[in-house]
C-alpha cells in the first residue's frame, strides 16, 4: 500500500607562544543579558510524549485524569502555557533563572486566562530544595547543552528527587558526530566575541563579521570543511538573541547521546525513544545497510551510537522513563495492542494529508484510495490506530500495513498524536 520512492610567515611576536588569558577575557558561562526567543515546541506537548512511549511499549495514560508537568529552563514558556491552556485538569510548572523570561511568562498566561501553571524565577539549585510534587513529566529543551557539569548534575538530581515512577523526561541537546564540523567554529566564534568590545549584541555582531570575513580559502579548516562557510552564513541570518544563548556562552557542549544515558541512568531512568519521530523508525531515517550494519553490533549501547553516525546526527530530543511501566511480563502481542490504543489525527485548518509525504530518505508515497478513506474517516475527529485500522476498508487489506502506513504518516508530520478521541481530542 505504501512504497518509498527514496530517491609561511613570520612569527608575530604580539602572538607568540606563552601569552596568558586575563581574566577580562576569558568565556563568562551562560548568558543573562539578552532573554531567548519565544517559540513553541509541539515535542514538548504530553500527548506527544506520550506517544512516544507508546511507539515503543509503553502503555498509554489517561489524559482525562490529572498529571503534573514541570518545564526547566523554559524561557518565555510559550509551549507550557499552550499545553496548559490544552489540558486544564493538570498541574504545570515552568523555572527560568533570568526573571524577564518569568515575568512575561506569568503576564502572558494572565492575558489568556491560563490559571494552572505555576512560575519559577529561581536557578535550579534553589528549585532543588523547593517543595514540589511528584511530576508525571519533566522537560528539559536544550537546556543541557547551554550549562556547566555542575549544573547538569543539579538538573539530574532534581529528576531523581522529583519524577514520579512512571514518569517521563524530555531531554534534547547538541550532539555528536553531527556538530563535528561546527564544534571548533563556535569556539572560534566565542573566542572572537570575548576580544570584541560592547554589549553582548556588539560582540555577537562582531563575532560573525570577523568570522564571516575569514572564512575563506586562505584558512585550510575552511577550505576542508565548506560546510563550516554554510554555517556562518546560516547564523548570519539568525536572531542576535538566539545566537548568544545557542553559541555564545561559555559553558556551551555537544554530548555523545550514550554519555546522555548514562546521566540519566544515574537518576534511575531508562532510555525510551525520540520525540523526533522518524527517529523511531530507522528504514525513515537510514538504507538497508546502516540498518544491517547496526543490528548486527554486539549490544544495544553500541547500536545507540551506532544510529548517530549513520545519520551524522547533530540534535536529539529523547524521551527516558522512570520504573514500573516496562515491557516485563507483557504477552507478545501486547505491542500491537499498546500501538492501537494510541490516538491520532489531523489539525484542524491544516490539510497536509496527501499521498506523498516527506521523509528524512526522501518521500513515501500511499494509494490515493487509502489516503481518501483516511481523510474522510479523520474529518470526524482524531481516532485511535486500532479504530482506524478496522474501518479502513475490507478484511483482504493487511492490517499490519496499515498500521505501518499510519505510523510513517504520523513521522512524517502528515498525521499527529493526540491526548484523547472525537471531541475531547487535543493536538500535541
Amino acid at each position: 500500500m505504501a512504497k518509498s520512492t527514496i530517491r609561511d610567515g613570520a612569527l608575530d611576536p604580539d602572538h607568540a607562544p606563552g601569552f596568558q588569558l586575563q581574566a577580562s577575557d576569558r568565556p563568562t558561562g551562560y548568558i543573562n543579558e539578552l532573554t531567548f526567543t519565544d517559540r513553541f515546541h509541539r515535542e514538548l506537548s504530553p500527548a506527544w510524549l506520550n506517544y512516544v512511549a507508546m511507539l515503543n511499549g509503553i502503555p498509554s495514560r489517561d489524559f482525562r485524569q490529572p498529571f503534573t508537568y514541570l518545564d526547566l529552563g523554559c524561557g518565555f514558556a510559550q509551549s507550557t502555557i499552550v499545553n496548559a491552556a490544552a489540558f486544564p485538569n493538570a498541574e504545570f510548572h515552568a523555572c527560568d533563572f533570568n526573571p524577564a523570561h518569568i515575568e512575561a511568562a506569568r503576564e502572558h498566561a494572565a492575558r489568556m486566562g491560563v490559571g494552572n501553571v505555576v512560575f519559577h524565577a529561581t536557578r535550579f539549585d534553589e528549585l532543588l530544595e523547593q517543595d514540589l510534587p511528584a511530576f508525571d513529566f519533566i522537560l528539559m529543551h536544550g537546556i543541557y547543552s547551554w550549562v556547566d557539569a555542575a549544573v547538569r548534575d543539579t538538573l539530574q538530581r532534581i529528576v531523581a528527587r522529583h519524577l514520579r515512577d512512571g514518569g517521563l523526561v524530555y531531554l534534547s541537546y547538541n550532539c555528536l558526530p553531527g556538530w563535528s564540523v561546527e564544534a571548533p567554529l563556535r569556539k572560534l566564534m566565542l573566542e572572537i566575541s570575548q576580544a570584541t568590545p560592547g554589549d553582548m549584541v556588539a560582540r555577537v555582531q562582531g563575532a560573525l563579521r570577523t568570522t564571516r570575513h575569514i572564512g575563506n580559502p586562505s584558512f585550510r579548516y575552511f577550505r576542508d570543511n565548506p560546510v563550516a562557510v554554510d554555517a556562518v552564513e546560516a547564523f548570519s541570518k539568525d536572531p542576535v538573541n538566539y545566537l548568544a544563548h545557542e553559541f555564545f556562552n561559555g559553558t556551551w557542549k555537544v554530548h555523545y547521546s550514550v554519555d546522555v544515558a548514562d546521566d540519566m541512568a544515574n537518576a534511575g531512568l531508562r532510555y525510551v525513544g525520540s520525540a523526533t519521530l522518524a527517529d523511531n523508525h530507522p528504514m525513515l531515517v537510514m538504507d538497508r545497510q546502516a540498518v544491517e550494519s547496526i543490528a548486527a553490533l554486539p549490544n544495544q549501547r553500541l547500536r545507540h551510537l551506532a544510529e548517530d553516525f549513520a545519520v551524522n546526527r547533530r540534535f536529539r530530543r529523547d524521551v527516558f522513563m522512570r520504573g514500573t511501566r516496562s515491557e516485563s511480563g507483557r504477552a507478545p502481542g501486547d505491542a500491537v495492542r499498546i500501538l492501537d490504543d494510541a490516538v491520532i489525527g489531523q489539525v484542524p485548518g491544516h490539510d497536509r494529508l496527501g499521498s506523498r509525504v516527506t521523509i528524512p530518505r526522501g518521500a513515501l508515497s500511499f494509494h490515493p484510495d487509502f489516503i481518501d478513506d483516511l481523510r474522510a474517516l479523520l474529518a470526524q475527529g482524531p481516532l485511535r490506530i486500532g479504530d482506524l485500522i478496522a474501518r479502513l476498508g475490507p478484511a483482504s487489506h493487511n492490517p499490519m500495513e496499515i498500521r505501518q502506513n499510519l505510523l510513517f504518516l504520523v513521522a512524517s508530520g502528515a498525521l499527529m498524536p493526540f491526548a484523547l478521541t472525537g471531541g475531547e481530542g487535543r493536538a500535541a
